[in-house]
């Protein structure tokens, strides 16, 4: 059962994301509505995951309370949020969030997203050893392009590719080119099933 931090306070969302996400002892909520809610239960408990509405009315929005938390311990993100203004997504770039799910949310959409942030954190680091290797084919790629691979398939965007690894979006989409080349493939799905297979991702 995961556990996951929820810094949410709209009410009737809180309700909702407790209820959906403790169905089937999928994962137990804790709740916090502001700043010092988050701190404190942030310092008290071990969470596997963060959920963070970015718009909160308290003292600090959701992308300051998770600035806040990452000097204590990095932990997956994911920002809920009702607005897809570009200002606000700048600033939560700086907070390395997994990903950010706009409301109205879909429930599965949800879960598949913190799936994904949970596997993206048990990788321990995005940078490969040659050793784990076994596919052949990966002898083909370049270290750069085995570290795209691995970060392409926790489900992350050229975009975001490209912040983590600080290279040009151009030059993500150029790698990811020259990946499908090189192992025959055609689709991003068939690029994510090929690392999935390999010991590319350390989980």
């Amino acid at each position: 059962m995961l556990n996951i931090l929820l810094i949410e306070d709209e009410f009737i969302i809180t309700k909702d994301l407790e209820t959906q996400l403790s169905k089937n002892n999928y994962a137990n909520i804790d709740s916090a509505k502001n700043y010092k809610n988050a701190i404190r239960l942030f310092t008290e408990n071990d969470y596997d995951i963060i959920i963070a509405d970015i718009n909160l009315n308290d003292e600090k929005d959701g992308i300051e309370i998770i600035s806040e938390l990452a000097k204590f311990k990095i932990v997956p993100v994911v920002y809920l949020t009702a607005y897809s203004d570009s200002e606000i997504i700048k600033r939560a770039q700086k907070t390395l969030p997994f990903a950010y799910i706009l409301k109205p949310y879909n429930n599965q959409q949800l879960k598949a997203t913190i799936d994904l942030a949970i596997l993206n954190s048990k990788k321990d680091s995005i940078f490969l050893e040659e050793t784990l290797n076994e596919n052949p084919k990966l002898d083909l790629l370049t270290k750069r392009e085995k570290e795209i691979l691995v970060v392409l398939a926790t489900g992350k965007m050229s975009r975001e590719i490209a912040e983590i690894l600080t290279i040009s979006v151009g030059t993500v989409e150029q790698h990811k080119k020259n990946i499908k080349k090189k192992l025959d493939l055609n689709t991003v799905g068939e690029l994510v099933n090929f690392t999935m297979t390999t010991k590319l991702l350390k989980i």
